[in-house]
Formats: structure tokens, sequence, C-alpha cells
């Protein structure tokens, strides 16, 4: 298993020889059963990532998988039989961990514009944040009739649009409004019991959870409001690059509990990338192999357009199945698709490598199943592995001629 060129050289330093060595012989296994391109997540990263977000915390700490993140029903089946929640903030997302028997307990509604689908639910004691005053017009009867455990989500002051920090993004409540919100809905008899905020995914600041804090308490303080839960939401980038954030974090959860005791039940996260970023891989085979004089050409049979149109996003170590040894040669690793940013890379690579090699694309975990592509292609296969490292297809490769059943043909 060999590195890629200096840009991957921090990101490969991370992966221990024990840990490359795993991921080798888990997608060895996958592919040979499955095929290629292929989704493959494990479940141990998970949990060694669980352990780590929730280390020196007692049981006053509660976890919820951000199912958009890594939306694999394996996944919520272990994490549910484990005692914990799932977070929602679509109706296909409410929908699907509903059929997967997510009991109403372990679920947890937010997300924007709810009142346009969430009222077609009359789910008894649902847990749902309210992220605007419409919100709370129009669910409000519905919230009082089935006894829903409600509360706002707040606008935090660190919260910004990832890509223009000039702007703040279009979540939660000001201040204000939730102040209100908070008011009416406790007037009218709602079972109002928590409270919310979340980052975003942009570049935090170390004492950025703790601001978010300390303007949540304001709102609480001007409601006359003592919640039972506090939502620090998610945001954390993956582990390798969580130091400061998590740290921040964890300072953050001990000033909620000091500020918000003795009414306060738990804090609660909700921390996807953290979670699922290093969790799985994409595995894919080189079927053609182009030599240019400004880099070589690997042709792969899954890329960027199908499965990795986060794969710009920091640098990706790469593996090889067989290893390789041949010179370092600058190498475009492609996807099969006509688009020209179809690449999940420009990384040195031994120029011995060619078709029939399998490369293993890391990192693949957190909003790359979700955002899968049927571009020209077609859904790959996914395979799960237990905490035994057993594996087990969760999905199975879409065929070609399945790909226009979809269309009312």
């Amino acid at each position: 298993m060999n590195l890629g060129n200096s840009t991957l050289e921090p990101a490969m330093s991370l992966l221990t020889m024990d840990a490359r060595a795993q991921w080798a012989n888990v997608a060895e296994r996958a592919v040979q059963q499955y095929g290629t391109p292929c989704y493959i997540t494990r479940l141990q990263p998970i949990q060694k990532a669980l352990e780590e977000l929730e280390l020196g915390q007692s049981g006053d700490v509660r976890s919820w998988l951000s199912f958009k993140t890594h939306p694999l029903p394996q996944l919520v089946a272990w994490w549910t039989q484990a005692g914990r929640g799932v977070e929602v903030v679509s109706e296909a997302e409410f929908a699907t961990v509903r059929r997967l028997g997510c009991p109403v307990d372990q679920l947890l509604v937010n997300g924007v514009a709810k009142h346009s689908w969430l009222g077609h639910y009359p789910v008894s004691q649902l847990r749902v944040h309210f992220d605007s005053p419409r919100e709370v017009d129009a669910l409000l009867p519905l919230a009082l009739d089935c006894e829903w455990r409600v509360g706002v989500r707040v606008h935090a002051p660190d919260e910004q649009d990832a890509r223009d920090e000039r702007f703040g993004g279009q979540f939660g409540m000001t201040a204000g409004e939730a102040v209100a919100s908070l008011r009416r809905l406790r007037e009218a008899g709602a079972n109002v019991q928590s409270i919310h905020f979340h980052l975003g995914q942009g570049p935090q600041a170390p004492d950025a959870y703790v601001r978010a804090v300390e303007h949540v308490a304001r709102v609480c303080d001007a409601a006359a409001f003592r919640p039972r839960f506090v939502d620090c939401g998610g945001g954390l980038p993956a582990p390798s690059f969580a130091g400061r954030a998590l740290a921040g974090l964890r300072t953050a959860i001990r000033v909620t509990q000091a500020r918000f005791r003795p009414e306060l039940e738990q804090v609660w996260l909700e921390n996807g990338r953290f979670l699922t970023d290093q969790s799985s891989i994409l595995a894919v085979r080189v079927i053609d192999a182009k030599d240019r004089p400004e880099s070589r050409y690997l042709i792969c049979d899954g890329g960027r357009t199908n499965h990795a149109l986060a794969a710009d996003k920091g640098p990706h170590p790469i593996l090889m199945i067989p290893e390789r040894s041949g010179a370092p040669r600058l190498t475009t690793v492609c996807g099969p698709t006509c688009m020209t940013d179809d690449t999940l890379g420009r990384v040195q690579l031994p120029e011995d490598v060619g078709p029939g090699d399998v490369l293993l694309w890391m990192n693949a975990g957190a909003y790359h199943l979700p955002w899968e592509t049927r571009f020209s292609q077609g859904l790959c296969a996914v395979a799960w592995c237990d905490e035994a490292e057993d594996l087990s297809l969760a999905r199975a490769r879409e065929q070609p001629d399945q790909w226009v059943q979809p269309w009312n043909l």
C-alpha cells in the first residue's frame, strides 16, 4: 500500500500500518464478493470515534446519529439497538428511519421548513425542534394534540456560510424570535424540553461552542425557560483534524452542565462527519491507463461524478491492491464518466499501477453515500462490515437495464 504525493503525506501519516492492513483485508474480501465500484463501511472506526467524542463524559451526554450524513440502514439498526437516537432533517429521512423501526423516543426531527411535511405525521410523543416562527404557527396545534416534546433552534453567533463568512446562513431563529417562540409554546401548553444550536460546517474558532452556549443561555433567561436538554448540534471535522474544535466542545459541555443545573438532564450532540468520515472507503478498479506528458491517467470504474462529489475537500489517502513498488509518477485518478472534473485526485502513484488493480479511496464516509449520483452509470454496491469485521451486502449494484426503471415509460 503506497502513498501518493506530498499533498497526501499528512493524511497518509495518520493511517497506521495496522489500519492500512485492516482496510486492505476488508476491501479485498468485499471486492471479491461484490465487485467494484463499491462503498465499504466498517463499524469499528465509528465505535472508535464515538468513544473519543464521549471520552471523559458521563451518561449526561447523548450522541444522536446524523442520518443525512451517512444514511446506511445497517448503521441505524446497530445505533438504535445500542439505545442511541437518530436525528433526521427531511421527510424522506423521517419516513425511512420510521420504516427501519426506530422508536419514537430515539427519533429527533430537526431541519428547515418542516411545516411543509411534518403535519402529515400525527406521531405521538415525537421530539421536534422548531426552526422558525412559521413552523411554530403551522405545527403548534398538532404538537399539542400529539403531545410532542419540542424545542427551538437558535442561530448561533459563530454560525456562518461555509463558503462566504459574510453570511450567517438560513438556519435557526434570531434571539428575539427564539424568545417569542419559547414563550408562545409554553403559554399554549406545549411540552417544551430543549433548545438547540449548530455551528455549521465552516472552520470554527476554539471558543465558538462556548459563545454559542452563552448565547443560548441568554435566550433562555429572557424567556424564563430552563431546558431539560441542550442540543449542541454537530460541525466537528473528522477526528484527525478535530483537535481544537473537540477541546472547545468539551469545554462547552462543562459550561452547559454548570449553567443549566439542576434542571438539565442531558447534553445532546449530532456530529455526523466526526463519527463517519473515516468509517468508509470507495473501492474502484482501474480499467484503462493513458500516458501523457503532463500526467499519467488511470481511468477507473468509479469516480467523483458518481461517488465522491466532496473529493475536493481535503486530501484522501489512496491505497492499492495489490501493492506496487514502481517509480512514482504524477497520476490523475479518473472516473468512467464523460465529465472533465470526474477525478478522485492527482497524486504520485507507482508507475506500474495499471488495469485490473484496485484503488481504495479513503475517508469516503461523511456525505459521499447520500450525494451519490446515477449519472450514466447507476448506483454502486454498498458493503457493511460489522463489529466482528464480518461482511454483508447492504445494497447490490444497480444493473444497466435497471437504470431506466424510475422513469414513467
